[in-house]
């Protein structure tokens, strides 16, 4: 993640997070259970160094949200503060980063309020706005959110989700599945055809890798160009199979079978094959 959007994350984070007010002092800091959250998420990209750097950038956007308010202040008098907040930070946002890097701080958001089971309309409402002002249409921001509070009992079932596991019984009313053996638990993954980007979490307790590192159990993980799965139980994952089985599953050809045992140039070649018969047709 880049420096920016790790600013602009924190500058975020610090509007919704849950506070508490030091009784001796007056202060307001961040709760804990936010705060732990925070370091959660940071620990998924960064090293020990930079966690600590961005926890206290985190400490001091705060302060400088927060810091003047105290316990007696209307909740409804900090909601309009913050509401205005919230879109001075977005404007920004919007002339510094790309919209690949906006969805990317869309979900770190989400991701931030569905960790606490404690989350609060006024929460989703805040989510909206910075959708809204990120320029991503509901639809899409539907997807992303049924996607991040989605858990294992209920998982993700719209067009552009896709449930990756082992179990040959899946019900397609439930949304679109890829099967490979070997998985236990199950792999969901999310496109956001906008900016073509994929993100991945499990649920399950196998080891599984994302380019080498482990992917933890819930974390929301962005697929980059080239990426692929892979344990030492399952035939590996390329982010290319993805997106050419999303596409099969459009126009309803049954080739899931084969895709798997595709090399990487095979399915470049299919894919793009797929890809010109789509266009034809259209």
């Amino acid at each position: 993640m880049s420096e920016r959007i790790l600013k602009a994350l924190m500058q975020l984070f610090a509007i919704v997070a849950k506070i508490d007010v030091i009784k001796e002092s007056d202060e307001i800091v961040a709760a804990e259970t936010s705060k732990n959250i925070v370091e959660i998420l940071l620990k998924q990209d960064l090293n020990s160094e930079l966690v600590v750097k961005y926890l206290k950038i985190f400490d001091q956007y705060i302060k400088e949200r927060h810091g003047n308010k105290r316990a007696k202040d209307s909740k409804k008098k900090r909601t309009s503060v913050n509401s205005v907040k919230v879109l001075r930070i977005c404007a920004q946002i919007n002339e510094e980063l790309e919209q690949r890097q906006k969805v990317i701080v869309l979900i770190r958001i989400l991701e931030f309020i569905f960790a606490d089971d404690l989350h609060t309309k006024e929460e989703l409402s805040f989510a909206e706005t910075v959708a809204d002002s990120f320029n991503v249409k509901n639809e899409e921001y539907q997807e992303i959110l049924q996607f991040v509070s989605s858990s294992i009992n209920k998982l993700a079932s719209y067009d552009n989700h896709l449930t990756i596991n082992s179990k040959s019984d899946h019900d397609n009313s439930n949304g679109k599945q890829l099967y490979v053996d070997g998985i236990d638990g199950n792999i969901s993954v999310l496109r956001v055809s906008s900016v073509k980007t994929y993100f991945v979490r499990y649920f399950g307790i196998q080891e599984l890798f994302l380019n080498g590192q482990i992917i933890s159990p819930n974390i929301i993980k962005v697929l980059r160009q080239g990426s692929s799965i892979k344990n030492s139980r399952i035939v590996p994952i390329a982010i290319l199979y993805l997106n050419f089985y999303l596409e099969v599953e459009k126009i309803k050809l049954n080739l899931q079978p084969i895709i798997l045992n595709m090399n990487f140039l095979q399915a470049k070649k299919a894919y793009m094959i797929l890809l010109l018969k789509k266009n034809l047709e259209d």
